[in-house]
């Protein structure tokens, strides 16, 4: 793997997402992603109902009380790059509107740029059916992440 400039390669930036795939099926329940596409108000009724789900009072939802869920103490919300102004949205919705208790941690994560170079040898461009005859270089680069920790209303 060789560190390259990214002004300076010619050739088409593949990027790839950060491995943020959720481990267990507790995760997977309690941790929200947001995308800088992922709207709003949607965003805000889905992190609502994950909340709701924890809620004692709730009848509908009586296995997200006992076992291993009754460990929760937060949902997880998480943006990286451009979603993270939405993400601070977000957790300062739940905690000035909505009166949850929010913590807002920063991070840095690491995620892997492929470039395909579009010349061969000689400086000649090549065509679009030689994809796989092109080299390939990796880079790693850091992205900025927030994590926003809504604490869970246990009534």
């Amino acid at each position: 793997m060789t560190s390259i400039n990214p002004k300076r390669v010619n050739g088409t930036l593949i990027k790839h997402s950060t491995n943020t795939q959720p481990q267990s099926q507790i995760e997977r329940e309690t941790i929200f992603l947001v995308k800088s596409s992922t709207p709003f108000v949607s965003a805000l009724k889905r992190i609502t109902k994950i909340l709701n789900k924890f809620n004692k009072l709730s009848r509908t939802n009586k296995r997200f009380q006992n076992g291993d869920y009754k460990k929760v103490k937060y949902i997880t919300i998480k943006g990286m790059g451009r979603a993270m102004e939405k993400t601070l949205s977000l957790g300062l919705k739940f905690q000035e509107e909505l009166q949850y208790k929010t913590e807002i941690l920063t991070k840095s994560i690491e995620v892997l740029d492929e470039y395909k170079m579009n010349k061969d040898e000689n400086g000649n461009s090549e065509s679009e059916s030689d994809d796989e005859d092109k080299e390939t270089l990796f880079q790693k680069r850091m992205v900025s992440c927030i994590e926003v920790r809504v604490w869970i209303k246990r009534e």
